[in-house]
């Protein structure tokens, strides 16, 4: 099956979505192989210059590091669906009929989820600075998140909201 084409309707209907708790719960493990992804990528840059990059230079890094993570989601989504914590809990993402991801899908998908994963790890950082940053505004930043999953507790596929702005699904690879 190519990237253009989608599963047949029978195929969509018998895809099993994870439950919500255990997407969840792969969150941690993925946010670790960011880390490790970014710190490995940020290592060549920063023996260049050190830790003191400020102005342009320091935003044209910060857009490397978006490019290396976009990169790692979009190729992993496109080549198997999954990501090294997808595969490890046994999902995967698949377009809305079932079929693989395009280039244009994974890349939606990756800025959607940015969209309500990318405040909560900026106030999961800003949480162990209590003295410079007030906690309320901490807390505000997992708002985006919270609606996510509160969505996904009333959709009728149980599909997070960006998964449903993308046009795309988690299902269990197990029973795919």
């Amino acid at each position: 099956m190519t990237d253009t084409q989608s599963a047949s309707p029978s195929v969509a209907a018998t895809l099993v979505t994870p439950s919500i708790k255990r997407r969840l719960a792969t969150l941690p493990y993925e946010g670790l192989l960011v880390l490790a992804l970014i710190v490995i990528a940020a290592f060549p840059v920063s023996g260049l210059k050190g830790a003191t990059l400020s102005g342009v230079p320091h935003l044209l890094f910060q857009a490397y590091l978006f490019c290396v993570t976009a990169a790692y989601f979009t190729w992993f989504w496109r080549h198997g669906g999954q990501t090294l914590a997808m595969k490890t809990w046994r999902f995967r993402v698949v377009s809305t009929g079932g079929g693989e991801l395009n280039f244009a899908t994974a890349l939606t998908r990756f800025i959607c989820a940015l969209l309500f994963y990318g405040p909560a790890c900026v106030g999961t950082v800003l949480f162990f600075f209590p003295d410079r940053v007030n906690p309320v505004i901490t807390m505000w930043a997992f708002l985006p998140l919270a609606a996510t999953i509160l969505w996904a507790r009333h959709d009728s596929d149980r599909q997070f909201l960006h998964d449903r702005m993308a046009g795309t699904r988690l299902v269990d690879a197990k029973r795919a």
